[in-house]
């Protein structure tokens, strides 16, 4: 299946192949081995499509810098929400959410997350994502609770 922003089926179950092939890695040596697979992949595909979100946000998946994960999830929604693409946005929203809150307890971006994610949400339902908005509110309510 084609991505939402037009990636073909075949272009993008490469992506999918490669991600399950780290996923499965039997360690931390073979994990970065395949992720020197997937980024330059990930590249050759920015090259013929552009810097659309799918391969952007996927980008931020396998990077260890999180200044790069940071900029690149970023650039990411803004091409999304420039093409209004509403699944990627969701996806990148809660992502963004989860690092703020999950990683970096930083409870006022983790707030504006979630609030873009809620909105999508409502243009678009998902079970998961909506699971996980009430999982990230929970964590959100608790670094709230501990700044009082």
């Amino acid at each position: 299946m084609a991505t939402p922003d037009n990636i073909s089926a075949e272009d993008w179950d490469r992506v999918h192949e490669l991600a399950l092939e780290i996923v499965n890695a039997s360690g931390a040596a073979e994990e970065n081995i395949l992720r020197r697979r997937i980024l330059p992949y990930l590249e050759e595909l920015e090259e013929k499509y552009g810097p659309l979100p799918s391969i952007l946000a996927t980008r931020a998946d396998y990077v260890a810098d999180n200044t790069a994960k940071f900029g690149l999830l970023g650039q990411a929604y803004e091409s999304a929400e420039a093409s209004d693409d509403v699944l990627n946005m969701m996806e990148i929203a809660h992502s963004l959410a989860e690092l703020h809150l999950d990683e970096y307890y930083d409870a006022s971006e983790g707030r504006n997350w979630l609030s873009r994610l809620d909105s999508h949400l409502g243009r678009m339902p998902n079970e998961w994502l909506r699971q996980e908005y009430d999982r990230l509110s929970s964590v959100l309510a608790t670094l709230e609770s501990r700044d009082m």
